[in-house]
């Protein structure tokens, strides 16, 4: 065999343990490799359109992504993130299965931390841990046509802790023309504070978007308050507005309810959802979940849930529901 060969394999061979523990000194630098394995298995039931019933396997918020954190002059530090989504069960269309999520380069001091590039809401962050089926197909963004979740590119994000208070805020550039679209620094607006005190987390947070270059700005205005009494969480989620450019008839308002109980290495899950719009009449929707998870150690949980998703529309309804079995490995 190739005595070049030999040496490499003999080098990644001995590479192979510093890798797995997923973190990686180079020159003053730490890179940490991450990520996050979920599938599923699902039973979908139209009760509209039984041509919609199937089974299948899915790759549910799957994810890869690197981060680190670079001592500066100044006591700065300069920090970044790169986090890739990927499917593992399904083919998409461009070939790729990779789709992009939180994406920075940021400075970190005793001012709090700024990042530049594609980052979530702060309205979407202030959720906290409300949802408690976030990344399945209970979550809160299935749910209604504003539902807040967002993840902005472009844009310029600061985050700031003083003692049990939170404030972040984020501004998203125009880039626009000016007439048909912003062109200003803070085109599309994002501000949450947040409060955590124990068991109590409270939070209040707004979107707001210009969409003609300041003839007309809508709004999504978020409240969320979680609180642990013992082995048990309640989680309270009310918003109301309009997130994107639209009429009157696009105004939603929002109301959530969830409950988790652990019981040893489980987790028994329920959470509800009512959403009505400004239509006439009006379009109502509720997403409802109940599920349990069992952890298999720090890294790895199986669970079982089932959904229903209901939307009584004049126009076009909705009536489904969802039994899921899942496996989640993080490393």
């Amino acid at each position: 065999m190739n005595k070049k060969l030999v040496a490499v394999a003999v080098a990644a061979g001995l590479a192979l343990p510093m890798v797995s523990a997923h973190a990686v000194d180079v020159a003053d630098k730490k890179l940490e490799v991450y990520g996050k394995v979920h599938v599923a298995v699902q039973s979908n039931d139209d009760a509209l359109n039984t041509a919609n019933d199937n089974w299948q396997v899915k790759s549910i918020d799957s994810r890869l992504g690197f981060k680190g954190a670079i001592p500066l002059d100044g006591g700065l530090t300069g920090t970044y993130k790169y986090e890739m989504g990927l499917d593992i069960a399904d083919e998409p269309a461009n070939d790729s299965g990779i789709s992009r999520r939180n994406q920075y380069l940021g400075l970190k001091g005793g001012f709090g931390e700024v990042r530049i590039g594609r980052h979530d809401s702060p309205l979407k962050m202030a959720q906290g841990k409300f949802d408690l089926f976030g990344d399945t197909v209970g979550d809160i963004k299935f749910t209604g046509d504003q539902d807040g979740e967002n993840r902005n590119d472009s844009s310029i994000t600061y985050l700031g802790k003083f003692d049990k208070l939170a404030v972040n805020v984020q501004l998203v550039p125009g880039e626009g023309d000016g007439v048909t679209s912003g062109n200003g620094i803070s085109d599309t607006t994002s501000i949450a504070v947040s409060y955590k005190d124990g068991p109590l987390y409270l939070a209040v947070a707004n979107d707001s978007y210009d969409s003609t270059g300041g003839a007309a700005e809508d709004s999504l205005t978020r409240f969320v308050a979680t609180y642990k009494m013992g082995s048990m969480q309640f989680g309270l989620l009310s918003q109301s507005g309009v997130e994107k450019p639209g009429t009157a008839a696009d105004k939603e308002d929002w109301l959530g309810l969830s409950f988790a109980m652990k019981m040893g290495n489980n987790k028994l899950k329920f959470q509800h959802i009512t959403v009505e719009d400004g239509a006439s009449p009006a379009k109502e929707s509720t997403n409802t979940s109940f599920g349990i998870d069992h952890k298999l150690g720090k890294k790895a949980t199986v669970y079982a849930m089932y959904n229903t998703l209901e939307e009584k529309a004049t126009t076009t309804s909705v009536d489904t529901s969802q039994l899921s079995v899942g496996y989640i490995l993080k490393f």
